[in-house]
């Protein structure tokens, strides 16, 4: 038996999000939205989210009663990926993943113009009967961003005050 010690990924640290970042982003139609229940036990649910360029934020859509929602209720922290794969090379892979703070926003007073790019982005899917009074919108405002191409790692964090 060989046994190798761990090593830890190189990781650049960047003054910015690199533009790739902000391309997946932007063009991406699956998140993963990763949440932690009031006994610790991770949640993850893939969704449909929009990228907000002039904010840079992100936004995701729920019922308001889902599981996600009621742990947000209880811890803010949350984790979001979007991630480009390539079924015949993994080293081809890229991805995003968002750390930051979940805001739960209604309908009613979410930014017009971000929920119309969110009906315009899925509305192919939803169906015009959609029900966005029965939902809510959850804002995440990065921390830190973490970016990876193949095995190239690289991660932003929000300038401190």
């Amino acid at each position: 038996m060989f046994l190798t010690k761990p090593q830890k990924a190189f990781t650049s640290k960047l003054k910015d999000v690199p533009l790739e970042a902000l391309e997946i982003l932007r063009n991406g139609f699956f998140a993963y939205l990763g949440t932690t229940e009031p006994g610790c036990d991770p949640h993850l649910t893939v969704m449909f989210y929009i990228w907000d360029d002039d904010s840079r934020t992100i936004y995701l859509v729920s019922t308001k009663t889902s599981r996600k929602v009621v742990n947000i209720r209880h811890n803010t922290r949350v984790c979001v990926t979007v991630d480009e794969r390539d079924p015949k090379s993994p080293a081809r892979n890229s991805g995003v993943m968002i750390q930051g703070r979940a805001k739960l926003i209604e309908m009613e007073i979410a930014d017009n113009i971000v929920m119309v790019n969110f009906l315009s982005k899925y509305m192919h899917f939803l169906g015009p009967g959609y029900p966005m009074g029965s939902r809510i919108a959850i804002q995440v405002r990065p921390r830190k961003i973490s970016f990876w191409k193949g095995a190239k790692f690289y991660k932003w964090e929000k300038p401190k005050k």
